[in-house]
């Protein structure tokens, strides 16, 4: 299995490492470490934006989530409120 196949399976830290690693190679390397540097850090930076962006729209959606949740529960006391208001002025 290739590293660009392996990617992929990489965790957050484990790319952001490889990713160090590749900047690091793409100037100090030996000809064929840039040279392979500069073949993967495309294929690591496209990997590291799309779980950018998946985590910020997974973020964004617990926001709605935990947004919505909070609006339900203000409405539920909000009508408790008012019942309980109701009830003392009979």
């Amino acid at each position: 299995m290739t590293l660009e196949e392996r990617i992929p399976e990489f965790t957050d830290k484990e790319l952001e490492n490889l990713h160090d690693n590749a900047l690091r190679l793409s100037t100090s390397g030996k000809p064929a470490q840039q040279a392979e540097a500069a073949r993967l850090l495309p294929i690591i930076t496209a990997a590291m934006e799309t779980r950018r962006v998946t985590r910020n729209a997974e973020l964004a959606e617990k926001r709605r989530e935990r947004d919505a949740s909070m609006k339900e529960a203000r409405e539920k006391r909000k009508a408790a409120r008012k019942a309980e208001a109701a009830a003392r002025a009979e």
